[in-house]
């Protein structure tokens, strides 16, 4: 276990602690300025995560209607058919190109972020006396900001080191209500839509759900980790825009943002999905691999009733010589 707390502090506190510190010296001396800018830093470089996230959460939605029609295939189904189903799907995964972790990407990689973001926040700055002689063991040898310390903790009338819960009004309800908006937000752009009755109440449950839990959480943060989420919820909306095509984002039943052709194209889907249609509007590109996907999808179905009716066989015949 030591092993992992040295990775810990070199991989994940020393950086952060380094690059906050010299982002404050070069920042005007001004703590909440370098934590927007190492958000932002910090989103920029998560860029090819995101844009693999959309194309996976595309090809995900391409293939829905195929996923469909093998759960409705062995639907009721036990024993054998279950693990038949299981190998289905996880062969039509294999065949898009689709991993189901790899729509997760960038929100677990972000994880170890923020619980280190966390406790850099507190190591950066110390209240004890203690806890500023640890922090200069922390320091890389060329980093000048050590000159620096103790950093300024004070940003737009928030103590970034304290509790959101202990800062003054109006910022202890407005920092919790503003990360759980700019999360919704987002959640709204990276949910596609589906036909599928229980993806799409997933899809609403998680929609309202991590922006409300992030909101409480957010009460009992540190004031300058709130601030990172927030920008970081930010950047991603913007990211996001672009990268995923300039998609529309919609807010009670209404689309906002987004291009003409973005919108007109939800429409077309909304429509589609209005009127019963399972096959969701499929991109150009996509055609030739659904086609593909397809023709893989019935070959493995015509061989599971080939290799099912062999089993059949076999047991007929073992009965039989049982039998006799």
């Amino acid at each position: 276990m030591e092993i992992f707390g040295i990775l810990w502090q070199e991989v994940i506190m020393r950086p952060m602690i380094n690059s906050l510190a010299l982002l404050y010296q070069l920042l005007f001396s001004n703590f909440g300025i370098s934590i927007i800018v190492f958000t932002v830093l910090i989103r920029l470089a998560m860029i090819p995560l995101t844009v693999r996230q959309t194309r996976q959460m595309k090809k995900m939605q391409s293939i829905q209607p195929k996923l469909k029609a093998i759960q409705d295939k062995y639907k009721g189904k036990k024993g054998d058919a279950r693990r038949q189903m299981s190998s289905e799907t996880m062969g039509l995964y294999k065949e898009a190109g689709v991993s189901p972790v790899g729509c997760l990407g960038p929100m677990i990689i972000q994880m170890p972020i923020w619980i280190g973001f966390y406790r850099a926040i507190l190591r950066t700055m110390p209240s004890t006396p203690e806890g500023m002689a640890n922090l200069s063991d922390l320091f890389y040898s060329w980093n000048p900001a050590i000159t620096a310390v103790p950093f300024d903790s004070q940003f737009l009338g928030l103590s970034l080191v304290d509790l959101v819960s202990a800062a003054a009004m109006p910022w202890n309800y407005a920092l919790p209500v503003l990360v759980g908006a700019s999360m919704f937000l987002q959640q709204k752009m990276t949910t596609n839509p589906t036909t599928d009755p229980r993806q799409r109440q997933t899809n609403q449950m998680m929609l309202w759900m991590m922006p409300i839990m992030f909101g409480a959480f957010t009460w009992q943060f540190p004031a300058g980790l709130a601030v990172y989420i927030l920008f970081s919820n930010i950047v991603g909306v913007v990211i996001q825009y672009y990268v995923s095509g300039k998609q529309p984002i919609e807010l009670f039943g209404r689309s906002y943002l987004g291009t003409d052709e973005s919108r007109a194209l939800r429409v077309k889907e909304l429509a589609a999905m209005a009127s019963g249609e399972s096959e969701p509007t499929p991109d150009p590109e996509e055609s030739d691999e659904d086609d593909q996907s397809t023709e893989v999808l019935g070959k493995d179905s015509r061989r599971s009733d080939r290799n099912r009716s062999r089993r059949t066989g076999r047991r007929t015949r073992r009965r039989r010589n049982k039998g006799n």
